[in-house]
C-alpha cells in the first residue's frame, strides 16, 4: 500500500507532462502512487505515459471537463489516506515527498501540508509567472485566513483524505475549466480552516511552476481569480464569516483606489480600463456568491 498518492490532473499538455511525471518518479521518497487524470481532447498525454514502465503510475482517462472535477476523480480512486497535488506544468524537487511526510509524521493533528513554490527559470521582462509563494517562514493555522497569502496554491498541497471526508470534495463549478476560472482551493481550504483543521506552511517541500506568460495575459488571468474570490468570500459573509467581510473589504478599497488614481491622471489607455474590468468581475462575483451558498460539495466516502 503506498504511503502516499500523488495526484497529477491534465488537459492538453503531452508535450509537457514529461517534466513532471519525471521530477515526482525521481523523488527520494518512493513508498508513492502517481495517478494521472487526462481529460484531454487528444492523445498525446496517453502516448507519452505508455511510454513508462513504472508500475507506480496509474492513467485516468476522463471525458470531463474541469480541474476540480478531475481532482475529485483522482481522490476518489486513490489508496492512499495522504493525497498530494501538483500540477503539469510543475517539476517537484526530489525531496519534496519525503519534506511533506516529514511534516505529517512530526505531528498527527497535521491535516494539510502546503509548500513553497518558485518560478522556473527566467522568464523575460515582459513576462509573468503567476502561484508563487517564496517565504522561508514555517506557518501554522488553524482558523479563517486567506488562503493563498498564508498558505499557498494548488500546485503545491497536500492533504489527509480525512479532510473530504469532513467538510466534502471539491465544488466542480469552481476551478480552472469552468466559468468562474478559481477559487476552488479556497473554498475547500476554508471550510476546513472553518471546522479548525490544522494546516501547515513550510518552505521545506519545494515545486518549481514553469508557467511563464505575457503581462498581458497574466492580467486577463487575474480577471478569473478577482471573479472566483469574491464567490467564494461573499458565500462566507452571507454565513456570516467576519474574516470573509474584511477581506472583501480591502479588495473593494484596493479596486477603487485604482478606479480613483487613474480619474486624477486622466489615463484612460494605460489604468482606468483595466481597473473598471476589476470592479466588474469583483462585482460579478459578490452576485455569484449567493448561488454558492446554496451549493453543497459532496463528501468523500469510504
Amino acid at each position: 500500500m503506498p504511503e502516499v498518492s500523488v495526484l497529477l490532473c491534465t488537459r492538453n499538455r503531452g508535450d509537457r507532462i514529461i517534466n513532471a511525471v519525471d521530477s515526482i518518479l525521481e523523488n527520494s521518497f518512493e513508498n508513492f502512487e502517481l495517478i494521472v487524470v487526462d481529460q484531454s481532447s487528444d492523445d498525446k498525454t496517453k502516448t507519452v505515459l505508455e511510454k513508462y514502465s513504472d508500475p507506480r503510475i496509474r492513467y485516468i482517462r476522463s471525458h470531463t471537463v474541469g480541474l476540480s472535477r478531475s481532482r475529485n476523480i483522482a481522490i476518489s480512486e486513490s489508496l492512499s489516506e495522504i493525497v498530494a497535488f501538483t500540477d503539469d506544468d510543475c517539476i517537484v524537487d526530489r525531496e519534496w515527498l519525503a519534506s511533506i511526510m516529514k511534516e505529517y509524521e512530526s505531528d498527527s493533528s497535521i491535516m494539510g501540508v502546503y509548500g513553497r513554490v518558485l518560478p522556473y527559470g527566467k522568464g523575460e521582462p515582459w513576462m509573468v509567472c503567476h502561484c508563487i509563494i517564496d517565504s522561508m517562514e514555517r506557518r501554522t493555522v488553524d482558523s479563517p485566513i486567506i488562503p493563498y497569502t498564508v498558505l499557498g496554491h494548488g500546485n503545491n498541497m497536500s492533504f489527509k483524505k480525512d479532510v473530504f471526508r469532513k467538510v466534502g470534495l471539491y465544488i466542480e463549478s469552481l476551478g480552472a475549466g469552468t466559468w468562474m476560472r478559481g477559487g476552488e482551493d479556497t473554498d475547500l481550504i476554508y471550510r476546513a480552516l472553518k471546522k479548525r483543521m490544522r494546516f501547515v506552511y513550510s518552505p521545506e517541500p519545494l515545486v518549481y511552476h514553469d508557467n511563464w506568460m505575457s503581462k498581458e495575459k497574466a492580467a486577463e488571468l487575474e480577471l478569473g481569480y478577482i471573479l472566483s474570490a469574491a464567490a467564494v468570500f461573499n458565500k462566507f459573509v452571507l454565513r456570516m464569516d467576519q474574516t470573509a467581510l474584511l477581506h472583501l473589504l480591502e479588495r473593494s478599497k484596493d479596486i477603487f483606489q485604482r478606479i480613483c488614481s487613474n480619474l486624477r491622471r486622466l489615463n484612460k489607455d494605460r489604468g482606468l480600463i483595466p481597473a473598471m474590468k476589476r470592479l466588474y468581475w469583483f462585482v460579478i462575483g459578490l452576485i455569484m456568491g449567493i448561488k454558492y451558498v446554496f451549493v453543497i460539495p459532496a463528501k468523500l466516502k469510504g
